[in-house]
């Protein structure tokens, strides 16, 4: 048999033990403070927990939430003991009286129409009492929403890129397109472009960073010559058009460029577009892919043979 001094032993011990679980769990967070002054605190947003705020009789503490919060409610448990202003985002709070902790709620709303709740336990001190650490500021850090917050940029980069890739295939860009390079000039002059080429569908001309960029004439077959439209991005200049022969002319000095392997047609992609990635196709032909997508869709979801219900033939 146990002895009852043994036995009183292992009570206190787990008794001990017990009210050593309890204090951890429901241990309020003691804010960190600042690198340049300790009278300054930081502590991260968590919905479920407890921040503890020493305040100074006679002191005030000023509590900042995130920017993009308003706050619509600070309740505290004792009112006689603490006062509380909100302005905005910032909460002003005081201790009146030197009495036993009590509680704060704070309640705000967020730019999408959502509210968070914050929980606090108020102590108060007096200033002579050196053993307390109070502070001035309490600044929140909210690390999940900028983990989200820098996610949803990445995902929108993502999209523009995907977006801009889209834009340069149609517009006819060199990494994504056959294109043609065999042109020739024909003269001397102080905008010589350092490449020509084309696509099938649009010309583009490269001029030396930070030239002026001449006028461009499009010659006809009866020799003719025409403005040409063009799109200008930096020193690079596409002309929406193909021709055996341009033009450019600068003051006095005019510079031919000839096409050396010049087809009226352009480049046959095979589909119909000036882009091999991206494909046109007739309203039909598009009615008739789509149902057949909706075909293999629909027997992708069915239930495998022997899955379904067994349906015995009536006698």
């Amino acid at each position: 048999m146990m002895r009852a001094s043994t036995l009183s032993k292992a009570i206190s011990s787990a008794s001990v033990a017990l009210v050593s679980v309890c204090t951890f769990a429901v241990a309020a967070e003691d804010p960190r403070a600042g690198q340049l002054d300790a009278r300054v605190r930081f502590v991260d947003y968590r919905p479920y927990q407890v921040v503890r705020v020493t305040g100074l009789l006679r002191h005030s503490i000023q509590i900042e939430f995130s920017p993009e919060e308003e706050i619509l409610q600070a309740a505290i448990g004792n009112t006689v003991a603490w006062e509380a202003a909100p302005v905005g985002h910032i909460l002003f709070l005081k201790p009146r009286e030197r009495q036993e902790p009590t509680n704060m709620s704070v309640v705000t709303q967020r730019l999408d129409g959502t509210k968070r709740s914050y929980q606090f336990e108020l102590t108060s001190a007096d200033e002579d009492l050196k053993v307390q650490r109070p502070f001035y500021l309490l600044k929140y850090q909210y690390p999940a929403d900028e983990a989200a917050k820098r996610k949803a940029e990445a995902a929108a980069a993502a999209e523009l890129a995907k977006s801009r890739q889209a834009e340069r295939t149609l517009a006819g860009d060199e990494t994504a397109l056959q294109r043609n390079t065999h042109y020739t000039l024909q003269g001397t002059a102080s905008f010589e472009p350092r490449s020509v080429s084309d696509n099938g569908k649009i010309t583009t001309f490269v001029f030396p960073e930070n030239m002026v960029i001449p006028a461009m004439y499009l010659v006809q077959g009866d020799g003719t010559e025409s403005l040409v439209p063009k799109t200008v991005s930096g020193s690079e200049v596409r002309v929406h058009a193909l021709a055996a022969k341009f033009v450019l002319r600068q003051g006095d000095e005019v510079l031919c460029v000839f096409n050396e392997s010049y087809v009226p047609e352009g480049f046959a992609t095979g589909t119909m577009t000036t882009s091999p990635a991206v494909e046109r196709l007739a309203r039909e032909d598009w009615a008739r892919e789509e149902k057949t997508r909706d075909v293999k869709r629909s027997a992708s979801t069915r239930l495998p043979a022997g899955n379904g219900p067994t349906v015995q033939p009536q006698k």
